[in-house]
């Protein structure tokens, strides 16, 4: 019940600020221990999938015109081939580690920092003129960067979409919302792919997994019948919330993570 209500809450928030909720499942649960940080990535990683392909999948079938895929496809393109490299990364300091818990504390730092300048630009946004960047290939890789981080970290990674598709195309809070979704679930869906190819898929309980994957859905529900009602600003708001919330408990895993409980 406590996981269900974890997810829950988590992927409706994502679905109303367009992360897909990993970037909070995943430190609460090294937090609280739940498992190796290979299953809390995979879990994660598949909640947030399955959270994201019903909310685009419902913004297309309603024939909604708020994913602009002229942006956001160059965008995941560029994600998918960092999130291979973000892979890399994560299994070479896994292996190499003297304990797990340091590779937990590094990801915790990254995301500490990366956190901390996303919430900087949400609480100084009104004072900073978008870009407007047309260019393809400069969008294939800003994406390679953000697959990169998403890979390595195990998250979704929309909150740091969220903010290139503020800064660098202009884009209004609801609106990179939904494109940051459309995003993650490209970049999620070559992610798993790429693990069953590769046999890479750790051992986890599938009780877990469908718990999660169920309260993603249902989160990812609510947060678009959310999403719709309330104004830009108010998004802004819990958005920047969540992120100090984020900063917080990522503070404490890597402190735990480098020096033990």
């Amino acid at each position: 019940m406590i996981l269900f209500l974890l997810v829950f809450v988590s992927c409706c928030v994502g679905a109303v600020c367009g992360f897909g909720g990993g970037v909070i499942i995943k430190p609460v649960l090294d937090l609280v221990q739940y498992d190796s940080t290979q299953v809390i990535n995979f879990l994660s990683s598949c909640t947030v999938l399955c959270m994201s392909l019903y909310t685009v999948g419902a913004s297309f079938v309603r024939r909604e015109k708020s994913v602009r895929t002229a942006v956001s496809t160059p965008l995941a393109v560029g994600a998918i081939a960092g999130g291979m490299i973000g892979k890399e990364i994560f299994s070479y300091l896994l292996a190499n580690a003297v304990q797990p818990g340091v590779v937990k504390a590094v990801q915790a730092v990254v995301l500490i920092a990366l956190t901390g300048c996303c919430l900087l630009y949400i609480l100084f946004k009104k004072h900073v003129r978008p870009l407007h960047t047309k260019s393809i290939l400069t969008a294939c890789g800003i994406g390679v960067f953000l697959g990169t981080v998403s890979g390595f970290l195990g998250i979704g990674g929309g909150q740091f979409n969220l903010i290139v598709l503020y800064f660098f195309f202009g884009m209004d809070t609801k609106t990179a919302a939904t494109n940051s979704l459309y995003i993650i679930m490209l970049s999620k869906i070559s992610n798993l792919l790429l693990q069953l190819f590769t046999h890479s898929i750790p051992d986890f309980e599938i009780s877990s997994l469908l718990v999660m994957i169920f309260a993603g859905i249902a989160g990812g529900v609510i947060g678009r019948t959310v999403n719709k009602r309330v104004s830009a600003k108010t998004v802004e708001k819990l958005l920047g919330s969540v992120l100090f919330v984020v900063i917080v408990i990522c503070i404490f895993n890597a402190v735990t993570g480098f020096w033990g409980r």
